[in-house]
């Protein structure tokens, strides 16, 4: 039996490696050959949005680096052990930088678990996961949202044993070792595939009103992408109040410093910072926690300033499938010195908005842009996001059924456009008996 060791540890930390260490032994014992992988030390281009591993290279990600590689050792093992730092209740960027090349594994078309949409499954078979997560401190709140997470990633992962937990890397070997085993005991546990509780950090109104506000976009898409759509209206609606407003692409700051400089310098100027992105794999894509990252160091020892709001929308019908990432959201903005202002959730995102800029839409749309509208109404008071509002954005536009079956036909549309229909359901990486 073959197990895969992820380890998310950035630079500095040996935590990782520590617990790695003791996996190997303790699973070794069990007849598994482990293998043991730094990502930091990988090559891992972010995930692009471009759906190409589904519809033009279907199970292989078009990104031709260390992801592909990865991605055929974890469809091959049987066992595939998370490692990772707990980020303000998500995973590392070092790990989500992986984790968002997962779904070339995954099918295209749609299905139900528990009455909820996901993906079906590529293969036949998914190996066992196991995550493992730590925190400098013990942090009630990211411990909730980290469990919460890896149930909702297991799900998805479609392992038939699952089991996650935060261990105490400060402990010595001893206790480390008798954590870890503990942890591993659940994969034989059915207690361990039930839901984590999701704590609802409270918004909270801003001092002052704010007079200049910064949207961040947080899609590989940019300004063509449903986030930018979304953000993009509500601050039209925010410069329409007298307020103050820029615009800055995240994934166009990645590898350009004077982007990057010029980004950080305008949410330092920030009264109000407005992130908006598309839910990946569960949670906020890597180059977005990377940013959380350098706010959360950059504005470590000063006193708190400037407020932040966040708007998700994910490719599911059920908004609530975003509410993870967006409690992430509000502990990334405590933590880093902001009044968290609330968040806004919006399912079906890419099916609603597809891209286009919101005030030219009619039809579904009116209501959503009605209730943006209320929320920036607040916020240009210094007001969170008003729960009426909220409520009414989290409303799914059609009926569940109906968006499953409506996609699947687009997809299909679009594999033969490809001329890769009859490819659609391949398994680049199945495993050869024998």
């Amino acid at each position: 039996m073959k197990a895969l060791i992820l380890d998310g540890s950035p630079a500095g930390d040996s935590t990782g490696g520590r617990i790695a260490a003791i996996l190997e032994k303790h699973f070794a014992a069990k007849g598994y050959e482990a293998e043991h992988v730094v990502l930091r030390d990988k090559t891992l281009g972010h995930c692009r949005g471009c759906f190409q591993c589904w519809f033009k290279t279907p199970g292989v990600c078009i990104i031709d680096d260390d992801n592909r590689e990865l991605s055929r050792k974890f469809i091959q093992s049987d066992l595939t052990i998370f490692l990772t730092p707990v980020a303000f209740g998500a995973y590392s960027p070092e790990m989500k930088a992986m984790l968002d090349h997962l779904i070339a594994n995954i099918s295209p078309f749609f299905t139900t678990i528990d009455g909820e949409t996901h993906h079906r499954m590529r293969y036949d078979r998914y190996p066992d996961v196991m995550i493992a997560g730590w925190i400098d401190q013990p942090d009630q709140t990211q411990e909730a949202l980290f469990s919460h997470l890896a149930w909702r990633n297991t799900i998805n992962f479609n392992g038939e044993r699952r089991a996650w937990g935060i261990v105490d890397h400060h402990a010595d070997d001893a206790a480390l070792k008798a954590q870890l085993e503990t942890l591993a005991r659940k994969l034989d546990s059915p207690a361990s595939h039930r839901q984590g509780t999701l704590p609802r950090i409270a918004a909270e109104a801003s001092a002052t009103p704010p007079r200049k506000v910064t949207l961040l976009v947080g899609s590989p898409r940019m300004a063509k992408s449903s986030s930018a759509a979304l953000g993009g209206y509500l601050l039209d609606q925010l410069a329409g109040l007298g307020l103050a407003t820029e615009t800055h692409q995240i994934y166009h700051a990645l590898h350009d410093e004077r982007k990057r400089s010029a980004m950080l310098d305008a949410i330092d100027r920030a009264d109000l910072c407005i992130l908006a992105f598309p839910l990946y794999v569960d949670s906020l894509p890597a180059p977005v926690l990377t940013l959380m990252r350098t706010i959360h160091e950059r504005r470590a020892g000063k006193s708190p300033k400037g407020a932040f709001a966040a708007i998700a929308n994910c490719g599911f019908i059920e908004s609530s499938q975003n509410e993870s990432s967006l409690g992430s959201c509000a502990t990334f903005a405590k933590a880093a010195g902001f009044r968290w202002m609330g968040s806004i959730t919006i399912g079906g995102g890419e099916g609603l908005v597809h891209g286009r800029p919101l005030a030219e839409l009619g039809g579904p749309v009116t209501p959503y842009k009605k209730a943006l509208d209320l929320v920036a109404v607040a916020l240009a008071a210094g007001e969170p996001v008003p729960e009426k509002a909220r409520q009414q954005l989290a409303k799914p536009f059609i009926p569940g059924w109906i968006y499953r079956f409506v996609g699947s036909m687009d997809w299909k549309k679009q594999a033969r456009k490809n001329g890769i229909i009859d490819k659609i359901d391949a398994r680049p990486y199945q495993r050869v008996a024998g």
